[in-house]
């Protein structure tokens, strides 16, 4: 992976706490008291190798004596549209590529991609077409292909780009993502495929198109401390609205509800009895009310999705597993 771009692409942040003592947790517990009252299921198991993309550390972007966690914003699962499919990326022999599984039964996975490095991908609206983001000659572009069968991909990224998060449009006309052009600085850009042209509209990242208004995403944004925050825009009229943000925090990869009423995000958090930074999963309303934090586990939770009847939500997580490796889980919505 490109040095400066895998960089650029995880979010750092201070700890609340930064010398608090971390208490010893036991990582196979599957939800904590905050949390009672919701079932957690997992979909995936250990032998499903499910990529890993968070990193507790200390030292972030050359602050020694910060302490804190990364992650990699960009979705990492993805449902089909009728619900019945789930997938996500497997790390294996070296490669990394998109697997499907049951949604509702688990099971075997498919493989369905044969590339060496894909990174983050989504499922077009119609079922049609699975469109990823993969790492080829130091460069990360966007590719598609057929969600159900072959392994013919089409590229769409030029090979000097460094391009991320496609999705595409209700009528699979366009593919919407951002695109990197230095440290922090990404812009929203679309491709039409019936002209082949490139457009380019706003800085942000991870693009989230709203159903009826072809005008109007939502995406996340650094801030000048390297946190991020969710922002609303519209490329018709130039209004740009801030939606989610608070000092010393980040919110990432925003995905909205089927009903229009509440973005889902990942968060950090900071665990009450362990005192441990980590990504927790949140929803906030449309209009930036009601900020609720969903998980309180003191593995780490992220790259939450919605079902598509908005009552459930698929998401990784470290919970459930002794030796913190990520499996993909499913939880109730229900505010």
């Amino acid at each position: 992976m490109n040095k400066i771009f895998a960089a650029i692409l995880t979010i750092s942040l201070l700890a609340v706490n930064a010398e608090a003592k971390k208490i010893k947790f036991d990582y196979s517990v599957v939800n904590v008291p905050e949390e009672g009252g919701v079932n957690f299921e997992r979909i995936t198991d250990d032998a499903d190798c499910v990529l890993y993309t968070v990193n507790n550390r200390t030292g972030i972007f050359g602050k020694k004596k910060a302490s804190g966690v990364d992650w990699w914003v960009n979705p990492q699962i993805a449902i089909s549209p009728d619900g019945q499919k789930i997938a996500y990326i497997n790390l294996k022999n070296g490669t990394q590529n998109i697997m499907v599984k049951n949604a509702k039964k688990g099971g075997a996975s498919v493989q369905r991609t044969f590339r060496t490095a894909v990174e983050d991908f989504s499922w077009s609206p119609d079922g049609t077409t699975l469109c990823f983001t993969e790492v080829r000659n130091g460069h990360h572009g966007i590719y598609l292909v057929n969600a159900e069968q072959g392994s013919v991909v089409k590229q769409i990224s030029g090979g000097n780009d460094n391009d991320y998060g496609g999705v595409l449009s209700r009528d699979g006309n366009t593919i919407f993502f951002h695109r990197g052009e230095g440290f922090q600085s990404y812009s929203i850009w679309s491709y039409d495929r019936k002209t082949n042209l490139f457009s380019n509209y706003s800085r942000g990242m991870t693009p989230v198109l709203i159903p009826g208004k072809d005008n109007e995403i939502y995406c996340a944004r650094f801030t000048d401390q390297k946190e991020s925050e969710i922002w609303r825009i519209n490329f018709e009229t130039g209004v740009e609205e801030i939606i989610l943000s608070q000092p010393g925090r980040s919110f990432t990869t925003p995905q909205l509800s089927p009903d229009g009423k509440w973005l889902l995000v990942t968060g950090t958090s900071v665990s009450e009895k362990e005192k441990a930074i980590n990504t927790d999963i949140f929803v906030v309303r449309t209009d930036g009310t009601n900020l609720t934090q969903l998980t309180y586990h003191p593995g780490n939770d992220m790259s939450a999705i919605w079902s598509p009847d908005g009552k459930e939500i698929y998401f990784l997580s470290q919970r459930g597993s002794a030796n913190r490796i990520f499996n993909v889980w499913k939880m109730s919505f229900d505010l």
